[in-house]
C-alpha cells in the first residue's frame, strides 16, 4: 500500500522523501564514501534509540495499567494457561477435562518463571512483566510496517506509538492469556512474509522464510486462530512456489519449518492434554463443523463474522476499517506491486476466515462470542496501521471512498448485531465488561451499552480522523512560526492516543480493578482463612463434565484456587460422599437462602467450618 493514489512523481506530506540527485558518472570512495554515508547511518542509530525508548515507554505503560492485579481474573482461561505452565515445568496438574483446550504455545513461553519461584503471587506479576516486554514489541513492529508502507520516521514513529496504544494491542497484557502476544505475533508474522517476498540476497530471503514458517507454527501452538494462519501460509507457500515469486529452495526450507513447528506444537499439546484433560477436550473442529452444517448454524455464524466485523471497526476508532478496504483496493487493481497485493489478500483473507470460523467454533452458551473484538485483536492493529498511511498518503478521493465503505459495512454489521442478539451489550459483569469493554468505553455506560450509540461515536471519530486528514493536505501554510499541517496531523495523533488512553484507563479500572477484590477474597483470601499450606491438601465439591448444583463450586473459583495451591493437585469429589483419602481442607457450594452447613449436609465427623462468603456461594471445612 506504499504508493496509494500518489500522483507520479510526486511526493505527499508523510510520504517517502525525494531521492538523492547524484551525478551516476561520480564514485565515491575512502573517506569520501565514509563522509557521505555517516550522516544517514548517525539518523538511522538515532531512530533505532527514539524506537527502544519508545518501546520502554510502553513497557512502563502496561506494567502501570496492571501493577494491582493480584490473582488470575479471567477463568477458567488464565489459570488454565499458568498451571500448564507449572506443568511444563514439572509441577502438579489440574484436572480440565471436557473444557477448551488451551494450547501449549503460551505456557512454554511463561513456563522459565517457575524454574525460579513456585510462590503464585510472584508468579502472576513475573508473567505479566512477560506479557509487557512482548506486548511492547508491538510498538517497533508498527514503525517497521510504516516505514515499509511508505512513511518517512517521524510519521511511522507517530503511527506506530497510537497504534501501541491500541486496547486491542495492549489491554489483554494485563492477562496471563494469549491475546498478550496474539496481536505481536500476527503482525511479526505479516512482516516476516513480507521478508520473504521482497529480500534482496539469497541469505535473506532464507532467513525470512524460515521465520515467517516458525512465527505461523508458534501462532497455531499458541490458539485455535493460528490454524487459520497456517492454512492461509501454506496457500501462499504454494503459490509463491507456483509463480517464483521466491526461489523454490525457500518454499522447501519454510515447509520444512513449518511441519516442524506445527508437529511440535501438536506433541507439546498431546502432552498437556493427557496431564491436565484425562477425559478429553472439547473438541472445537467438531463444534464448528457440525454449527456450519446446517443452513441455520451457517446462518448465525455468518450474522457472528458480520458482529465481528463490526468490532474490527469500532475497536480501530473507525481507522481498522479504512485499512480493510484500503487492502481490497490494492488487491483490486493490477497497478499495485505484486508483493503488496499478495499481502493485502492475505491480509483480508486471514481477517474474514477468522471473523467466520472462531464464533462457530465455541458452544453456544457463550453468547459473548457474536460480537468478540478479540479473536480479530491481531488483524484490528494490522488494519490500523494501514488505514493511518491512508491517511497520511492517500488521494483525498480514495480517503473518502473507504471512509464511506467503512461507515456503510458498519451501520451494515450495527443492524445484523442489532437484530440478531438486540440493540444494546451487556456491560455490568466481569465477563461482559471484558468482552464489549471497547463499546462501553465509545458509550460511556457500563451497564448495557448501546449498539447505535457505540456505531454513532465510531463514525464520529473516523469523520474527526478524515477531515483532519484533508485539512493537512490542504493547508500547508506556516502560521506563526507552525506549519499548518504538521500541527494538524499532531493534533490527529494526539487525539488517536487520547482515545485509546482513555479506553484502556477505564477498562482497567472498570474490568480489571473492579473484580479484583473479590476474586482475591475467594482466592488468596480463601488460603489465608484456611490456612492451607504445603503439605495441605485440597478437595472441592465439583463434577467433572456434569451440571452445577448448588453445593458444588463453581470453575472461575476453584480453578485460581487450583492455581494458588502450588504444591499439590486440587482434587474434585461429590458432597454426597466422603471427599478423597488425605484430605485436609475441603470447598463446597452454599445453597442460597440456608445454613452454610447445607452444602455439606452429611459431612463425615470431625469436619468443621473453618471459612465461608455468603456472596461467593463457597464454604470451606478443615479436618480436626
Amino acid at each position: 500500500m506504499a504508493r496509494l493514489l500518489i500522483r507520479p512523481g510526486g511526493t505527499t506530506p508523510g510520504g517517502l522523501a525525494a531521492a538523492r540527485r547524484a551525478d551516476p558518472g561520480i564514485t565515491q570512495s575512502g573517506s569520501a564514501h565514509f563522509r557521505a554515508h555517516f550522516p544517514v547511518r548517525r539518523r538511522a542509530g538515532k531512530w533505532a534509540l527514539l524506537v527502544a525508548l519508545g518501546w520502554l515507554a510502553e513497557f512502563g505503560l502496561r506494567l502501570w495499567f496492571s501493577r494491582a492485579q493480584t490473582v488470575p481474573l479471567a477463568n477458567p482461561d488464565e489459570s488454565a494457561y499458568l498451571i500448564a505452565a507449572r506443568v511444563l515445568a514439572g509441577g502438579p496438574a489440574t484436572d480440565f477435562s471436557y473444557s477448551t483446550l488451551y494450547q501449549g504455545g503460551y505456557p512454554l513461553l511463561i513456563t522459565p518463571v517457575y524454574w525460579f519461584t513456585s510462590n503464585a503471587l510472584t508468579v502472576y506479576h513475573a508473567v505479566l512483566v512477560i506479557n509487557a516486554a512482548i506486548s511492547a514489541t508491538l510498538m517497533p513492529l508498527a514503525y517497521v510496517a510504516g516505514r515499509r508502507l511508505g512513511l518517512v520516521r517521524p510519521a511511522a514513529y507517530a503511527v506506530a506509538v497510537v497504534t501501541a496504544l491500541l486496547p486491542a494491542g495492549s489491554f489483554y497484557a494485563e492477562y496471563a492469556m494469549t491475546d498478550a502476544i496474539y496481536p505481536v505475533l500476527v503482525l511479526g508474522w505479516l512482516l516476516t512474509v513480507h521478508s520473504w517476498l521482497t529480500a534482496r540476497s539469497a541469505r535473506g530471503q532464507y532467513a525470512a522464510a524460515a521465520g515467517s514458517a516458525l512465527l505461523a507454527g508458534y501462532a497455531y501452538a499458541v490458539h485455535s486462530r493460528g490454524a487459520v494462519i497456517v492454512l492461509s501460509y501454506v496457500v501462499l507457500g504454494v503459490l509463491i512456489a507456483w509463480r517464483r515469486l521466491a526461489p523454490r529452495r525457500t518454499a522447501a526450507a519454510a515447509a520444512l519449518v513449518l511441519v516442524a513447528s506445527v508437529g511440535a506444537g501438536l506433541l507439546l499439546d498431546r502432552y498437556l492434554s493427557s496431564a491436565m484433560y484425562p477425559e478429553g477436550t472439547r473438541n472445537l473442529s467438531a463444534q464448528m463443523t457440525s454449527t456450519l452444517h446446517s443452513v441455520h448454524g451457517a446462518i448465525n455464524s455468518f450474522e457472528m463474522a458480520a458482529g465481528q466485523m463490526w468490532r474490527l471497526a469500532l475497536d480501530g476508532w473507525g481507522l481498522a476499517g479504512i485499512g480493510f478496504f484500503a487492502a481490497l483496493a490494492v488487491i483490486a487493481r493490477a497497478r499495485f506491486r505484486a508483493d503488496l497485493r499478495i499481502m493485502a489478500a492475505l491480509s483480508v483473507a486471514v481477517t474474514v476466515t477468522t471473523a467466520v470460523t472462531a464464533p462457530a467454533a465455541l458452544p453456544a452458551d457463550q453468547p459473548q462470542t457474536w460480537a468478540s473484538g478479540r479473536y480479530l485483536d491481531g488483524m484490528i492493529v494490522t488494519f490500523f496501521v494501514a488505514g493511518a498511511v491512508v491517511l497520511l498518503r492517500a488521494r483525498p478521493r480514495f480517503i473518502l471512498t473507504c471512509a464511506a465503505c467503512t461507515a456503510g459495512l458498519t451501520v451494515l454489521a450495527a443492524v445484523i448485531v442489532s437484530v440478531y442478539a438486540g440493540s444494546s451489550l451487556p456491560t455490568y459483569s466481569f465477563p461482559t465488561g471484558f468482552a464489549f469493554g471497547e463499546p462501553a468505553v465509545l458509550t460511556q455506560d457500563w451497564t448495557s451499552a448501546g449498539v447505535w450509540l457505540a456505531t454513532a461515536v465510531t463514525l464520529g471519530l473516523l469523520a474527526v480522523w478524515v477531515l483532519l486528514a484533508l485539512a493537512a493536505r490542504r493547508w500547508n501554510a506556516v502560521v506563526l512560526g507552525v506549519r499548518v499541517s504538521r500541527a494538524l496531523r499532531t493534533l490527529a495523533a494526539a487525539g488517536l492516543a487520547a482515545v485509546s488512553l482513555v479506553a484502556v484507563t477505564q477498562m482497567t479500572s472498570h474490568v480489571s480493578q473492579a473484580a479484583e477484590p473479590a476474586q482475591a477474597q475467594s482466592t488468596t483470601g480463601f488460603v489465608a482463612v484456611t490456612g492451607l499450606k504445603p503439605g495441605d491438601r485440597l478437595a472441592v465439591a465439583f463434577t467433572i463434565g456434569g451440571s452445577l448444583p448448588a453445593t458444588e463450586v463453581p470453575y472461575f473459583y476453584w480453578a485460581p484456587q487450583a492455581f494458588e495451591v502450588s504444591w499439590t493437585e486440587l482434587e474434585f469429589f461429590n458432597p454426597a460422599q466422603a471427599p478423597p483419602a488425605g484430605t485436609t481442607v475441603v470447598e463446597t457450594g452454599w445453597p442460597a437462602g440456608q445454613p452454610a452447613s447445607s452444602g455439606w449436609p452429611n459431612h463425615p465427623a470431625g469436619w468443621y467450618i473453618v471459612a465461608s462468603n455468603q456472596a461467593a456461594g463457597w464454604v470451606a471445612w478443615r479436618k480436626s
